[in-house]
């Protein structure tokens, strides 16, 4: 069941089916080398959501943050060409981030649905979980170190923002999150090259990514918001 008015004929889900469309594409083509055909699937699947929470009264915070993590896409899915585009990447995603930390912060207090205590154990393990990534990625990412251990901390920020702030769909997403960054950052900074595991986490990076995006996408778009 579509979650708009209009049928996949309407202007929404249509925009939601393609996007869903592009993304399952992507994670089946995405292995391969650079091609036009595989930036812009990955770039447009989230431009798309980018989209369809401007079209929908989405806050422009939402749709910021949504461009600004389709512009890391883009980044990410061109960076073989150039390794500086990594780097172009991770401040898009950064941004992101801190976009979402202030969406969040300025959720009304009517969004945070989950328990109390729920919330607490939710943002103890992202603790544990982001201190143990920083301590193992500080020797590992060389002269990245600095930038990763920044973006480490704007993302468990972010996480902490949606669970404080936010109802179980952003909870989940940001969650997702955490997890895709965190699978990212051991496939490229702590797993060597020819690892077997490189097989599944390429896959298991986009799928939490995409994922993340439209719970948090959909849980925002539950909550009456200021503009």
């Amino acid at each position: 069941m579509l979650p708009f008015e209009g049928g996949i004929t309407g202007t929404e889900n249509g925009t939601l089916v393609l996007s869903v469309l592009l993304a399952i594409a992507y994670l089946f083509y995405g292995r391969h080398r650079t091609t036009p055909l595989k930036v812009a699937a990955k770039t447009l699947s989230v431009t798309l959501l980018a989209g369809l929470s401007a079209m929908t009264g989405g806050p422009w915070l939402l749709t910021l943050g949504l461009a600004l993590c389709a512009a890391g896409d883009f980044f990410l899915a061109i960076e073989d060409l150039d390794e500086r585009f990594f780097l172009a990447g991770l401040v898009s995603f950064l941004a992101g981030h801190i976009v979402y930390v202030v969406l969040f912060a300025l959720l009304p207090d009517s969004a945070a649905t989950l328990p109390v205590w729920m919330r607490a154990a939710i943002i103890a393990v992202m603790l544990f979980v982001s201190l143990a990534m920083a301590g193992l990625l500080w020797p590992a990412a060389g002269e990245l170190r600095v930038p990763v251990m920044v973006y480490v901390a704007a993302i468990l920020a972010m996480g902490i923002t949606a669970v404080s702030n936010g109802g179980g769909l952003i909870v989940a997403g940001a969650a997702s999150f955490m997890a895709s960054d965190s699978i990212l950052a051991t496939e490229r900074f702590l797993m060597k090259p020819n690892t077997p595991g490189h097989a599944f986490t390429g896959p298991a990076v986009w799928i939490t990514y995409y994922a993340a995006q439209a719970l948090i996408l959909f849980g925002v778009l539950a909550v009456p918001l200021l503009p």
